[in-house]
């Protein structure tokens, strides 16, 4: 069993590896009733697991998923558990890891007697989220979406720009709104335009973390937030904590990290969104406009108001009230 009695949110959780696709996968199972509904999460990044967020968050933001489902924290291909120094960033392509989750699926189903399950994916992981609602309708019954990633990576900059700099002024943060105004131009007739878009990234989840529009509205330092969090959790040992981060660095540069969904290819499942007012990693803003375009069977959008990147956490009853209306 993973984790500690005093990480209440992972007493019920077990860690396990089975062989998937020829390569050894790592997942996390939590459940307080093995008959609930089952979930399988792809966590964001890529290559960043989240199942972590559980221990060390659960005073602060407890997850109370488990409760209603049985959840797969799947660790797939290159990250966390599932990390191996073999492994290339070629080998890891949209289509493997479609394969993976398949194969994952198929587990899950047979464990727990199930006709199918369902499917849900944070910030990057929502790449291969969505192109699974696109192609597998013989696993899933439907899929939520958290933090939904699009293909414009420049207005990603250019809608989090103009609201941000509307918080900044509105709580008379210069500092910080001097701070983004040296990333970009806006020039006199409105035209949008990164200084320098090679490097922008980094500078770029300061000013996010500063406006309260990151990963939550509360975390301010990925250092002290992420990644000293992540490295005192106990539901990984030290050897895949460390296994974690050379994760994080094979999947940024393996080919799924160049993927970006196409919408134009209808969904064979319902397609559920569930996004943070204030989240400005993946805009909502342009989560609306791609749920606007997207064909599905079955699609609703849901907005959290008191919510960032992470509306899981943030605000856990109120997604979880969401998602309830849409299980069988």
């Amino acid at each position: 069993v993973a984790g500690s009695q005093e990480a209440e949110s992972l007493e019920n959780t077990k860690k396990i590896f089975r062989m998937v696709n020829k390569n050894m996968n790592g997942m996390f199972i939590s459940s307080t009733n093995e008959n609930n509904p089952v979930l399988l999460f792809i966590s964001g990044g890529p290559g960043v697991p989240e199942v972590w967020l559980n221990e060390a968050y659960a005073k602060e933001y407890p997850n109370e998923l488990s409760k209603y489902f049985t959840v797969c924290w799947w660790d797939y291909l290159g990250e966390g558990l599932s990390y191996d120094s073999k492994i290339k960033p070629q080998e890891i392509t949209l289509e493997r890891l479609a394969s993976d989750a398949h194969e994952v699926a198929e587990y899950l189903k047979t464990t727990y007697k199930k006709q199918k399950i369902y499917l849900m994916a944070h910030s990057s992981g929502t790449n291969l989220g969505f192109y699974l609602a696109q192609t597998n309708k013989n696993d899933f019954y439907c899929y939520f979406a958290m933090g939904q990633d699009h293909n414009d990576q420049n207005r990603r900059y250019e809608e989090g720009y103009y609201f941000m700099k509307k918080e900044f002024e509105e709580k008379g943060d210069k500092k910080s709104l001097e701070k983004m105004n040296k990333l970009v131009t806006v020039l006199e007739d409105g035209t949008f335009k990164i200084n320098k878009p090679e490097k922008i990234g980094k500078d770029w989840e300061e000013i996010l973390l500063l406006a309260g529009c990151a990963t939550t509205r509360q975390m301010k330092s990925d250092y002290k937030d992420i990644f000293k969090k992540q490295m005192s959790c106990k539901c990984y040992t030290f050897g895949e904590r460390i296994n974690f981060w050379k994760g994080k660095s094979l999947l940024g540069k393996s080919e799924y990290r160049k993927y970006r969904i196409n919408p134009s290819v209808p969904c064979v499942i319902p397609v559920h969104f569930l996004s943070g007012y204030y989240d400005y990693t993946t805009p909502i803003t342009l989560s609306k406009e791609l749920y606007q375009t997207i064909e599905a069977p079955e699609k609703s959008f849901y907005t959290f108001h008191n919510s960032a990147h992470s509306p899981l956490w943030e605000e856990n009853k109120l997604v979880i009230e969401a998602m309830l209306k849409h299980v069988r």
